[in-house]
């Protein structure tokens, strides 16, 4: 599903971008269709990376743009891996796989330290990065996105990535007021809780 969306994000970037951006999308496509037949067998993708020095030379990764499984990669298939590139370069700094999807960043390192810590949600999940890092507040990366929307607080907090949600209709009735009474509990408690896993063990929730 991560790959899916990848390829429609890719295709609604190109459909909006100028012709500059555009143009470059096909440079980057024709520079690994070294015979020019309009597709990139496995073997022109390994001799694109190994030529320009990438480290994507990934045989899963291929078969994972080939979107209808015919062994070859079209332009479209490309624009993904050329949008990838560009957008998601970020690698867990405990396993070294590149992160695709969500991952979690060190809040700490985030907002003061030349250089964020990433990991992925494995290593996370795992508490892996003790190993190697100090700091203990991460938020996902999409979270992390959502809480920008303020100033950034001393100490990450959770309540500032909620997105409310406002009825359509308003209609008094005793379900409705347990409903509201029951989802204000639970922002309330939630906001009073810090990042990380002390927000999932305290929910008796698992991100895994």
């Amino acid at each position: 599903m991560a790959m899916e969306e990848l390829h429609m994000a890719a295709h609604a970037y190109y459909n909006n971008s100028n012709t500059d951006l555009q143009n470059k999308a096909w440079d980057f496509f024709n520079s690994m269709d070294s015979n020019g037949n309009g597709r990139v067998s496995y073997e022109e993708f390994i001799q694109f990376f190994m030529q320009y020095g990438y480290n994507w030379a990934d045989p899963n990764f291929y078969h994972y743009l080939d979107r209808n499984h015919d062994g070859l990669l079209d332009f479209w298939e490309v624009l993904t891996l050329y949008y990838i590139m560009k957008t998601r370069s970020v690698r867990c700094q405990c396993c070294t796989a590149c992160q695709i999807g969500l991952y979690f960043t060190c809040v700490t390192c985030f907002h003061s330290a030349s250089h964020t810590f990433d990991i992925c949600i494995g290593c996370y999940s795992t508490q892996k990065y003790r190993q190697q890092h100090d700091h203990s507040s991460f938020l996902d990366s999409y979270v992390l996105l959502r809480s920008k929307k303020g100033p950034p607080p001393s100490l990450p907090d959770l309540n500032q990535a909620l997105v409310p949600v406002q009825p359509t209709v308003v209609i008094n009735t005793p379900e409705r007021s347990r409903w509201w009474t029951a989802v204000a509990a639970l922002e309330s408690a939630i906001g009073a809780l810090s990042v990380g896993s002390s927000i999932f063990s305290a929910l008796g929730c698992s991100i895994m």
